[in-house]
């Protein structure tokens, strides 16, 4: 990473596809106290879907400049602004009280997602942060999956990004898991999230899985 000031970073990741693009941002966005990160990409998900994801994760205000065959993503970081944001789309969220466990490990893992997503059928490890998804939602397909891991100071916020790109239209969907200590026990708040058609169906299905969650991952995350 390169910096043209004291407030302005600049990270080169031309010709990298996801997750490369959003885990060294999120990298480099530990490292600054302050100011701004642009990054330079041509990787069109990483665009739309995953950078735009990490920042909202993040409480971070971001734009996206066109510079020929690349996009600047410029992301301004400014101090005391680590909140969560909304998630566009329709989404729900629950929340699970656990123990005294530990869970960045496990929360890394997208076959958790198996235990509470019957439409999942398989994940595939594809690179470091980087999975295929078997997916059976009235129709049989495979999507990209990425992961990213962004640590708060009593716990840790794993986003779980899901995109596809069809020949009429986009779809995006994933799940944000944020854990939080507090004393001997850890709370787990679950957000999944859908963008695109049919969303009405989507939002029931949501809930479904959500309901599945709080049943299945206290036994699958204390295991």
């Amino acid at each position: 990473m390169a910096s043209t000031s004291s407030q302005e970073f600049v990270l080169d990741v031309r010709g990298e596809e996801c997750p490369i693009p959003e885990m060294r941002a999120a990298k480099e966005l530990q490292k600054i106290p302050s100011g701004k990160l642009v990054v330079l990409t041509d990787h069109e998900p990483a665009i739309d879907v995953t950078l735009p994801s990490l920042c909202k994760s993040l409480g971070l205000r971001y734009e996206t400049v066109k510079e020929g065959e690349y996009v600047k993503f410029i992301i301004y970081k400014e101090r005391g602004s680590a909140k969560i944001d909304e998630i566009e789309g329709v989404s729900d969220t629950e929340r699970i009280t656990l123990g005294d466990v530990r869970l960045r490990d496990k929360l890394s893992d997208p076959t958790i997602l198996m235990s509470f997503v019957p439409q999942i059928k398989a994940v595939d490890n594809v690179a470091p942060g980087s999975y295929i998804l078997h997916m059976k939602w009235f129709i049989s397909w495979e999507t990209p999956l990425y992961v990213t891991l962004n640590p708060l100071p009593k716990g840790d916020i794993v986003y779980y990004t899901a995109y596809q790109k069809l020949p009429m239209t986009r779809i995006s969907f994933g799940w944000r898991f944020v854990s939080n200590r507090v004393g001997n026990e850890v709370t787990l708040d679950i957000t999944e999230w859908y963008k695109g058609p049919l969303s009405g169906q989507a939002k029931k299905s949501i809930r479904k899985h959500l309901e599945k969650a709080k049943e299945t991952l206290p036994r699958v995350l204390t295991s």
